[in-house]
């Protein structure tokens, strides 16, 4: 599974810098929030997958904050309700990963004691 790791680690910076490419640099607010977004999603999901609970913080904060920006700039307020609302949700997440053990099964999976 390393190589898999790197591969994803790899990824990320390549895939952001064709964006920037394609797209001709980060030229408007939007292009900037949804760049947020993006790297909010996939560095948290990263960390979620290796069991850290900085994932929620940063699908949290990054991803939900730039996209709840998004929605504002854009007038869909009702979608923007939504991501604060979703929010709650996740920072409740990362309080229970962080106050029942969130590391130990962790532990428990990389020791490969599934019982």
């Amino acid at each position: 599974m390393r190589w898999l790791d790197r591969l994803a680690i790899i990824c990320i910076p390549l895939g952001f810098a064709y964006s920037l490419y394609d797209f001709g640099g980060l030229n408007t607010i939007n292009q900037w929030l949804e760049i947020g977004l993006v790297l909010g999603f996939l560095v948290g999901i990263y960390l979620l997958a290796k069991h850290y609970p900085s994932g929620y913080l940063w699908y949290d904060v990054l991803m939900h904050v730039s996209c709840n920006w998004l929605m504002w700039i854009q007038s869909y307020q009702w979608l923007f309700i939504q991501q604060l609302v979703s929010l709650v949700f996740i920072m409740d997440a990362y309080r229970v990963a962080r106050t029942q053990g969130y590391y130990d099964l962790k532990r428990l999976l990389t020791n490969g004691e599934n019982h």
